[in-house]
């Protein structure tokens, strides 16, 4: 009987074809996208603002979920977050329903993604209950599918 336990070898250490990098797990869909700078999300942030001064509570939220810094770095991120955050706290709970049947199935996909992102930030513990409504809403209208296109898709917001 051999003396060595099987359990604790490593076996990636045996196969170093099989290891995975960071690098292979970006879709080749935004690897070969440019950088999202902090003045587009700035800009885009300032966009989704004055919509929300017009009172027009649709085209902010679409304007804050179209084209999302995929590819920025994580405080360009952070920031697009509170844009979005923003637009989702203004919005009436009595018009969730309406607002989420507005939006197509991307623009709910991608906005599943903002409620999860929202609810992993400390800072924003203080808006749970409003995430938590949209989430409830877009599960209400899209079905559990928009669960799992989050759950399978790889770029993160």
């Amino acid at each position: 009987m051999a003396d060595i336990d099987f359990r604790k070898i490593n076996v990636d250490l045996l196969d170093a074809e099989n290891n995975i990098t960071a690098e292979d797990l970006i879709p080749p869909a935004i690897a070969n996208l440019p950088p999202v700078s902090l003045a587009e999300v700035q800009a885009k942030g300032q966009a989704v603002r004055s919509a929300l001064a017009r009172g027009d509570h649709v085209a902010a939220l679409v304007a804050a979920l179209d084209e999302p810094p995929y590819t920025g770095s994580e405080q360009v991120k952070r920031v697009h977050l509170g844009a979005v955050i923003e637009v989702l706290s203004t919005i009436k709970s009595s018009d969730l329903s309406s607002l989420v049947e507005r939006l197509s199935s991307e623009q709910r996909d991608t906005l599943i993604k903002y409620l999860y992102k929202g609810m992993s930030v400390p800072e924003q513990h203080g808006i749970s209950g409003v995430l938590l409504s949209w989430f409830e809403k877009i599960v209400e209208v899209s079905g559990q599918g928009a669960l799992v296109r989050y759950l399978s898709d790889k770029r993160t917001v």
